[in-house]
């Protein structure tokens, strides 16, 4: 046992640098499969008010399928993009009655937050 403390442990030798066999951008898809991207990008949003930011729990797929939507391009980050999906759901799923209770509750909510 002794031995193996008093050996001296190899040097570990750098290889070279790993280079992608091809690579693309952008320029290189065809023009309608640009304007396609470049139509579904989310414009970015400047607010003059800075909110409060909170944890949210969802399930590590959950977590893993919104940061490849935002990997991709969809959005900038996960808020703005469960932002635009929200809307989504209520413009497209939601009855009017629904529509209708979800403002009563977010008004709710949003006076809960100014008594604090």
């Amino acid at each position: 046992m002794s031995d193996l403390l008093k050996r001296k442990p190899k040097r570990i030798e750098r290889s070279q640098t790993v280079v992608p066999k091809t690579t693309f951008s952008l320029k290189d898809l065809p023009e309608q499969i640009k304007e396609e991207v470049v139509e579904k990008k989310v414009p970015k949003v400047k607010s003059s008010t800075v909110e409060k930011t909170t944890t949210v729990r969802v399930s590590v797929g959950m977590k893993n399928k919104l940061n490849a939507l935002v990997t991709m391009g969809i959005a900038d980050t996960v808020d703005q993009l469960t932002d635009v999906l929200f809307d989504e759901y209520v413009n497209n799923i939601l009855s009017k009655d629904e529509k209708k209770q979800l403002e009563i509750i977010l008004d709710l909510y949003k006076s809960k937050m100014h008594n604090k």
